[in-house]
């Protein structure tokens, strides 16, 4: 995937932000674009490659011309002057900086008065690429290319444009002109004659409001996203009062919903920085004043610029969490942090502001048009062959990139913040500020200011949407109860025609809540927050939208509506190595803060990264389980659950059961069956042994010249302290508790290989194979004068066997209620 360029690409990177053009020049530079100097117009015009492409005349792929494009001095002027297009993509781009005479004329490479000498190229990768696999496949063709004239470019061939003197430092990019008619172009480029070098010039708020306007009027699936993830519409507390030309918070919303029922206001996502406290707070001795007027110049830029977008889009309110939350306020501050999915999800637009207060670089928002649009040459008036104009760009004009929130982490640490997590997906769509391109993201779509629609990615707000909307079908759906076939069913043939394909069980929407939810939390997992102990409810406004969406109960993290998969979490091995060290000190400082939660909650393990990346926490049994539930033979369920400050079976309706997990406490139908623990040096892993028989685990290794069936049983555990090592000592009273359990057969005869659901019985063709799944998590007494069971691991069980019936660890073993602490 490619991300959009920003200021973090090498070859933009790699000149000092005072030497760039956006760096001395007044904030509200206006550039013109597509303007030529003088010595690059003569290039332009005097070069017969480029004429000839503008002409649309035959370009053999290969052929090569040499030309100049002024002195490093013209350069120079060129780009610092503004005036110039091409003088900016050669000096940024190209790497012509390298050139840089400096002011006495010294600096560079080569001399500051010596012509720039550059190579232009034809190319057309498609078919470069068609002729190399035709040589190495076909020999006709082969002989064919040695002897015969390269062919022509196609209508996507363009030509390679590239400084000889910088040539090979591959940090720059070659510049690639086009055909204005190249198919491939991607037209929201080809439409700016001016941009302002600030992305937060006042000109490029009408932007904002056109993707406000069209994303309201076009686009369903926004507008309904409010009743989604917020069916009682419930609105903030306070809001910010923008009217008549001054700031003052309105003390309580609902008393002016008399006179504007269909209120509507704007919010806006920030980070408080590394000094919270220089940030403007509402305290209850700022509430009286506040409410009167807050001074425009007390405010942070941020607040500002988004003061004025929200006045450009013409609402009159807007919703800033220091201002409208009391900060010293405990029970207010709770309060208002469970509405998050209402605040939010009501919002007619989210400002986020991606960058901290105290970021390295305060001056992101800054940018020269020039270096990220293509530039457009115009032929000659007195051109007399039709000649078209010709569009140079930096990278391939056709480039649509992809826009990944979890990539941008690293680019934009608004989007590495807990907080942030909820509040961009919570809300219908969000414009993002403050770096050197504004980006719209809604349901059904995500835009750059430049470059127009982009690709989306899992992690973006449609993906979210569809995880609502997915989960609350799914939860709905007959395929989520467990099918079990009556031992007197079908025979072979009848049953054959409803087989399935083995191939085709896997769920073909990954997008659906079920494929979705462990990858939504292992990136809020791995999202920073200023006090770990706000894990849970930096989450709550997610799990409250799901709930009302879906009509599930939220259990600490879980659902209980598929408690018997999701509870099949593991714990991957933490961070080793060169910054071991300094997480470890993060990890040991989040257990401080925490709070407490249940041992079968994933919030009950501390955030914390792996060997390759990402957060210890995954779902792969989990995901494996739930590929096959079509095959479902077993499956526990929640008989009741218990809050201390919620009272018994709660409904889900209780605020505390959204946050505060500490005390709760489930009660589970499920079989259990002792167990115990081995290490094997082979594998130099732990692994849980039921009755202690190893043979249940490992299956037996039969002799195949007598005919008798190998049982490739496969056993995967988890421990959830994953730190654990030989010699430590291991809990004792462990058990094994059955969640999950499927079964299904496969005709071993059919090239097809057809699966059919699960039979009991002697019945079963000789050959058919049966393929057994179990997976569950492994518990031991709660202790400290507790009553239940406390989980410390999971693990999955895979036993596939031929021709007969044979014995699982689970057979015979009756269902019994457990409470798990």
């Amino acid at each position: 995937m490619t991300a959009i360029a920003t200021d973090q690409d090498n070859n933009l990177a790699r000149i000092p932000f005072a030497a760039r053009f956006e760096g001395s020049v007044p904030e509200s530079t206006v550039v013109t674009l597509n303007t030529l100097c003088k010595p690059c117009d003569d290039f332009v015009q005097s070069s017969a490659l480029l004429r000839r492409l503008g002409r649309g005349k035959d370009i053999r792929i290969g052929v090569e011309e040499t030309g100049t494009v002024g002195t490093p001095r013209d350069l120079r002027r060129g780009y610092h002057s503004g005036e110039c297009h091409l003088c900016a993509l050669l000096w940024v781009r190209a790497g012509g900086h390298l050139l840089d005479p400096g002011t006495d004329g010294t600096g560079g490479v080569g001399s500051a008065d010596e012509p720039v000498e550059v190579r232009l190229t034809a190319r057309d990768p498609e078919k470069e690429y068609e002729i190399m696999v035709g040589k190495e496949t076909d020999r006709a063709k082969k002989l064919w290319y040695k002897i015969a004239s390269s062919p022509g470019i196609s209508e996507n061939g363009y030509i390679d444009l590239s400084i000889n003197l910088v040539r090979k430092d591959k940090v720059y990019a070659d510049l690639h002109v086009h055909h204005s008619s190249n198919p491939k172009l991607n037209k929201e480029t080809l439409n700016f004659t001016s941009s302002p070098i600030s992305s937060l010039h006042p000109s490029t708020y009408s932007k904002i409001k056109a993707w406000q306007q069209n994303c309201s009027t076009s686009h369903a699936r926004c507008r309904q996203f409010p009743h989604l993830v917020s069916p009682t519409r419930r609105l903030p507390s306070r809001l910010l009062d923008l009217s008549n030309d001054r700031v003052r918070l309105e003390p309580s919303v609902s008393s002016i919903l008399s006179e504007n029922p269909n209120l509507e206001y704007t919010t806006l996502s920030h980070m408080w920085g590394l000094n919270p406290s220089s940030c403007p707070q509402l305290q209850l001795s700022t509430l009286a004043a506040f409410t009167l007027d807050i001074p425009l110049s007390s405010l942070p830029d941020k607040y500002v610029y988004a003061i004025h977008i929200t006045r450009a889009l013409g609402y009159r309110y807007i919703w800033i969490d220091s201002l409208c939350i009391i900060q010293d306020s405990p029970e207010d501050w709770t309060r208002e942090a469970l509405l998050m999915a209402s605040v939010y999800g009501g919002t007619a637009v989210n400002i986020s502001y991606t960058f901290p207060p105290d970021s390295d670089t305060p001056q992101n928002h800054l940018r020269d048009p020039r270096v990220h649009l293509p530039c457009l040459t115009s032929p000659p008036s007195s051109s007399k062959w039709n000649e078209k104009t010709l569009v140079i760009n930096y990278r391939p004009g056709y480039h649509r990139p992809a826009w990944s929130p979890t990539v941008y982490k690293t680019l934009w640490p608004l989007l590495s913040r807990g907080w942030v997590f909820q509040e961009r997906l919570l809300c219908p769509r969000t414009v993002y500020i403050g770096q050197d391109r504004q980006l719209w993201e809604c349901c059904d779509a995500i835009i750059d200011e430049f470059y127009g629609p982009l690709t989306t990615v899992p992690g973006s707000k449609s993906h979210f949407h569809r995880i609502i909307t997915g989960i609350a079908a799914s939860f709905h759906s007959e395929a989520t109860a467990p099918q079990t076939t009556a031992a007197d069913s079908s025979p072979p043939e009848a049953e054959k025609k409803k087989n399935k394909n083995l191939f085709l069980d896997f769920d073909e929407d990954r997008t659906n809540a079920d494929a979705q939810w462990g990858p939504l939390v292992r990136d809020y997992r791995a999202a920073e927050l200023t006090k770990e102990f706000d894990r849970g409810i930096a989450f709550a406004g997610i799990a409250r939208a799901i709930q009302a969406a879906a009509g599930v109960t939220y259990l600490a993290g879980l659902w209980r509506e598929l408690f018997a998969f999701d509870m099949l979490w593991s714990v991957g091995l933490a961070l080793v190595g060169d910054n071991a060290a300094a997480e470890q000190a993060k990890v040991d400082k989040r257990k401080r803060e925490m709070k407490k939660a249940p041992s079968w909650s994933w919030f009950a393990i501390v955030p914390m990264a792996t060997a390759i990346g990402g957060d210890v926490l995954d779902w792969p049994f989990r995901t494996t389980m739930q590929t096959y539930r079509r095959h479902g033979v077993f499956e526990a369920s929640v008989l009741g659950y218990r809050h201390p400050k919620a009272g018994a079976g709660a409904g889900g309706g209780s605020d505390v059961l959204l946050h505060d997990f500490e005390g709760m406490s489930v009660t589970l139908r499920a079989k259990r069956i002792p167990c115990g623990f081995e290490w094997w040096d082979e594998f130099g892993m732990l692994y849980v042994v039921p009755f202690g028989e190893t043979e249940l685990i490992m299956g037996r290794h039969a002799n195949m010249w007598r005919g008798e069936a190998v049982r490739p049983r496969v056993l995967k555990y988890a421990h959830d302290e994953s730190s654990v090592k030989k010699g430590d000592v291991l809990p004792e009273g462990a058990h094994m508790v059955l969640t999950v359990e499927q079964a299904w057969h496969v005709d071993a005869a059919d090239v097809a290989k057809r699966t059919y659901d699960f039979v009991r019985g002697e019945d079963v063709p000789s050959t058919w194979k049966t393929s057994y799944q179990y997976a569950g998590i492994v518990v031991v007494p709660a202790g400290g004068g507790a009553e239940g069971w406390r989980r410390i691991g999971a693990f999955m069980l895979f036993d596939d066997f031929t021709g007969h019936e044979v014995r699982g660890p689970f057979d015979g073993v009756s269902e019994e209620e457990l409470v798990l602490v």
